[in-house]
């Protein structure tokens, strides 16, 4: 069995301390955790302000995508609110791509529909058709093609008493998904408390939440971002229009925008370099070609889970803080780690249930 106080045979940073703290971990409590989350968030009537589309509009539909998440308001009580508006705000780019919350109860789509999802596919009001389809031919004994496993809801679990805030995850993610300038799937947040000599600091590692309730997906008007069913939420480039509304519907501020900057000046031909990304091959980054002008955020390094390889940062970690693996398997460590008396979500009152959980 699991014991979250040791890994590997050597005791993690025992729980001597005072209130079962490790020695040099500051008891700050959950909600300090929040707050750093919200420092950490841009402001977003200045972020919608950036951008071509409605920012009042921008702002209700965010709110108003957390109310869903927090089970406040239906997804069709949403979209019965917004549907006009986003019609008459976006166009054909709206009424062509219903968002999948319409087809889908759970907001969740398969790996496989997710696959075929782009812009020279069509629209995504086939989607629930298509998996009805699909099912009846699994039944019949006539799908084609391979069949993906599909059986994990992938989890993260970040253990603060290891995390010693050294940011390797942060550089491994930038290396592995070559994100430029302002775009950081992975930070680490950082907070000192006391005075010197007697200083403590507290790192919160901050990847995407991957939300089993997630409000991007509600918010985006064009169906461009998507919760797989093996708990990853993903974005299409080829659909992202970049109006940024799920940037601030987002309560981790876990999205980012990418102005098509690069790092040419540090690194030669750092555009040059293909991102690995959802195992798509763009090519050479080059502006109005996505994901310039899109949306991005961390995605669980999709494109080597489907490799049976870990996420970068998971592999990198210094301290062994960071643990991945299926949460549906009562089994698996990091379904144990989750279920300890130490876990905890972040901004659990928003309703969002994270796949990533966090241990004191």
């Amino acid at each position: 069995m699991y014991d979250p106080n040791e890994r590997d045979g050597v005791v993690a940073m025992s729980r001597s301390g005072e209130n079962g703290h490790a020695p040099g971990v500051p008891d700050v409590g959950r909600p300090a955790f929040d707050e750093m989350v919200d420092d950490e968030r841009t402001d977003p009537r200045e972020e919608l302000a950036k951008t071509d589309h409605d920012t009042d509009l921008g702002l209700a539909m965010a709110e108003d995508a957390k109310r869903v998440s927090r089970g406040e308001l239906s997804a069709e009580e949403y979209w019965e609110r917004y549907d006009e508006l986003a019609e008459r705000e976006f166009g054909d780019a709206y009424r062509e791509t219903p968002n999948p919350s319409i087809e889908s109860p759970d907001q969740t789509i398969d790996a496989e529909t997710a696959g075929s999802l782009g812009c020279s596919v069509g629209s995504m009001d086939s989607v629930a058709c298509d998996l009805q389809d699909r099912d009846a031919a699994d039944a019949a004994g006539e799908s084609s093609g391979d069949a993906t496993d599909g059986d994990e809801r992938w989890g993260m679990v970040i253990d603060l008493q290891k995390c010693v805030g050294c940011d390797s995850c942060t550089v491994a993610c930038k290396a592995e998904n070559r994100t430029p300038p302002g775009v950081s799937y992975n930070v680490v947040m950082e907070e000192e408390h006391g005075e010197f000599p007697n200083v403590t600091r507290t790192n919160v590692p901050r990847p995407c939440m991957q939300c089993e309730n997630p409000p991007c997906v509600q918010v985006c008007p064009v169906s461009a971002t998507y919760k797989m069913d093996n708990g990853v939420v993903n974005i299409d480039y080829d659909r992202c229009i970049g109006c940024r509304y799920c940037m601030i519907a987002c309560p981790y501020g876990a999205r980012y925008f990418d102005f098509g900057e690069n790092y040419d000046d540090e690194v030669e031909e750092a555009g040059e370099i293909t991102s690995p990304e959802y195992g798509v091959d763009r090519g050479t980054r080059e502006d109005g070609e996505s994901p310039i002008g899109n949306v991005r955020k961390c995605s669980f390094c999709t494109h080597r889970l489907e490799r049976g390889e870990e996420p970068a940062c998971v592999e990198t970690c210094v301290g062994d803080a960071r643990n991945m693996g299926d949460l549906d398997d009562p089994d698996s460590e990091v379904s144990e780690m989750a279920d300890s008396s130490r876990a905890f979500q972040l901004k659990e009152s928003e309703g969002t249930d994270p796949n990533v959980y966090y241990l004191e």
